[in-house]
């Protein structure tokens, strides 16, 4: 009884097991990042925030107060258009993204940011290094910390205006069909484009990328000494004794061809390679020979079973 009793009992927890939900496959997921769009909400009289793309009919929004508590590393900010400025500290979280998206004025305080977007009719300020920069047309910008590549783009004018207070490592300028141009190593404290032309100096930035050096034109140290023009010597000494000409070789008496010996003597008595040694003789004995003994063996059985 006690064996049938634990035979139950472990059958019981096999069937639990089995029936638990997700017992097969356990496993953990990244948390993905959230996506806040902020606007200034006439209604409230204040800046508000929305999980997701904004909707002006979903009145779920709530204050930035909130915002700060939720926020994590990676998330997304959006900055909705408004004649309204901003200002907003998140300095103790990374962001992945932060667009201005045709913002009136707004500064965005991050420990860091992997991609900012400044789109056309926007006015963006972002404290915290930046990896990616991207500025279009009539758009004004300015970064506070280092970036590491700024792109300004052109869609339908090319009139960024930008300031950068730390480092940029790389610019591109260009449209989607072609890259205008491509500069390098800005110093610190030194980009600055006023409606789309460059205004720092030359020597605060390179035309080549880091660790590739200008190609000067070369300067010989040491003199190369002048080739001496050559200088006709005299003309070849013509021989005296003319040189008889060499007397073709006359055939001799010419060799007679070999003619073959005529047969003969103890050479025939050899036989040739390839020569038949009496084949006709050889057939008719070994036939004679077959029907002797095909007889003889015919014979002897006829006389062992008559005896």
């Amino acid at each position: 009884m006690k064996k049938m009793r634990t035979f139950v009992s472990l059958l019981a927890a096999a069937a639990l097991l089995f029936l638990m939900p997700g017992a097969a496959k356990l496993q953990v997921s990244a948390e993905e990042p959230v996506t806040y769009s902020l606007k200034y909400v006439e209604a409230n009289g204040e800046w508000r925030y929305h999980v997701g793309s904004w909707d002006d009919n979903n009145m779920g929004h709530r204050e930035l107060y909130y915002l700060k508590q939720f926020i994590k590393d990676g998330d997304i900010i959006v900055v909705e258009s408004g004649d309204h400025s901003l200002n907003l500290d998140l300095s103790t979280v990374r962001l992945s993204n932060i667009t201005f998206n045709h913002s009136h004025s707004a500064v965005i305080s991050a420990k860091s940011v992997d991609t900012v977007y400044v789109l056309r009719d926007s006015v963006g300020v972002v404290n915290g290094d930046v990896t990616d920069a991207f500025v279009y047309d009539n758009a004004v910008a300015n970064f506070n910390n280092n970036v590491q590549n700024l792109y300004i783009t052109k869609e339908r004018s090319g009139e960024q205006t930008i300031a950068v207070v730390g480092t940029v490592a790389y610019v591109r300028t260009g449209d989607s069909e072609k890259i205008y141009n491509e500069l390098y190593n800005f110093q610190a404290n030194s980009f600055r484009q006023e409606k789309g032309i460059l205004k720092t100096d030359p020597s605060q930035f390179s035309l080549l990328p880091p660790g590739v050096a200008p190609v000067l034109p070369g300067v010989p140290t040491t003199p190369v000494a002048p080739v001496a023009p050559v200088v006709p010597t005299d003309p070849a000494v013509v021989p005296t004794t003319p040189v008889a000409p060499v007397a073709p070789v006359v055939p001799t008496t010419p060799v007679a061809p070999v003619v073959p010996v005529a047969p003969g003597g103890e050479y025939d008595d050899v036989p040739k390679t390839g020569e038949p040694l009496a084949l006709p003789a050889l057939f008719i004995l070994g036939a004679g020979l077959c029907f002797g003994g095909a007889y003889l063996v015919k014979k002897s059985s006829v006389f062992g079973t008559a005896q």
